[in-house]
């Protein structure tokens, strides 16, 4: 097994890679065990935009160069960033890039099965970390197909923008989310 590093929006990180033998032992492929990102390229919606150039579809783009921003002129927090993964999936977990290295970000992540009803993923609204990148893991995020960063409070002179959000889990099939009403235990 290896160790490779990436960086990712200028942030380093580590990912383990296996190495996978095929046939003769000099025949080494390796292979790296990266989550899938569920949210990348799926629609993404917001409360709010400061401009066309950093809508909402930026933060799921794959390019931590771009992000979306609020609008400066709206009554400040909260805002949100909202995405529909076009299907529901387990969530194990997310990364967020925040725009600003070095700010105090409070927010809650929220999930939905339909969009309309809304329910806490993970709280960090208590959250004191100055750290651009935001790694979450989740205990309970079962069929959702929305996720939202709702942004509860910034530090004073901080707009809110997102760079880039990762969601990681397993995509659920039609099968898995219908009820079997023929079903006899």
């Amino acid at each position: 097994m290896q160790k490779v590093v990436s960086c990712w929006g200028g942030i380093v990180a580590s990912t383990l890679v296996l190495t996978v033998f095929l046939g003769a032992a000099t025949d080494a492929l390796p292979v790296a065990t990266k989550p899938t990102n569920l949210a990348l390229h799926k629609p993404a919606t917001a409360s709010s935009m400061e401009n066309d150039e950093h809508d909402p579809a930026k933060a799921n783009d794959g390019d931590c160069g771009s992000f979306w921003c609020a609008d400066d002129d709206s009554d400040g927090v909260p805002e949100f960033w909202q995405v529909d993964l076009k299907k529901a999936a387990d969530l194990s977990g997310c990364r967020i890039l925040w725009q600003f290295d070095g700010k105090q970000y409070r927010y809650r992540v929220e999930g939905s099965a339909d969009g309309k009803t809304w329910s806490i993923i993970s709280d960090q609204t208590k959250n004191t970390r100055l750290t651009q990148q935001h790694e979450l893991r989740f205990a309970n995020a079962k069929r959702v197909r929305y996720a939202r960063i709702l942004v509860t409070e910034a530090e004073e002179g901080c707009g809110v923008g997102i760079c880039e959000v990762e969601l990681f889990g397993e995509s659920r099939t039609a099968r898995d989310t219908t009820i079997n009403r023929n079903h006899k235990s």
